[in-house]
């Protein structure tokens, strides 16, 4: 099962977690190599300029999303990700 048919619904986000990514501290549930596939199907570039630091943007240098564990980016990737691949290719195209 891919993100693209995965309806979980987002964990609350808070003025200290954007994204909502840090609700949860469990493992991986899919690894990072699913976790990657699903990002770059949406569209995301990735970059990893250190260790446990990924930096991810989407058709355009700016916004910069900045993630710092494997389960934060998996959980942005299974939660939040869609929404924002869509509002950012909606930003782009005006």
């Amino acid at each position: 099962m891919g993100i693209a048919n995965a309806h979980l619904s987002p964990p609350p986000a808070t003025a200290n977690d954007l994204f909502g990514v840090q609700a949860f501290t469990t493992s991986l549930l899919k690894g990072m190599d699913v976790t990657r596939r699903w990002l770059e199907d949406l569209g995301f570039s990735i970059n990893e300029p250190t260790q446990e630091h990924w930096v991810l943007t989407h058709s355009a240098p700016l916004p910069e999303l900045h993630f710092y564990s494997a389960s934060e980016l998996e959980m942005f990737a299974r939660h939040r990700a869609h929404h924002y691949a869509r509002r950012l290719l909606k930003e782009n195209r005006s």
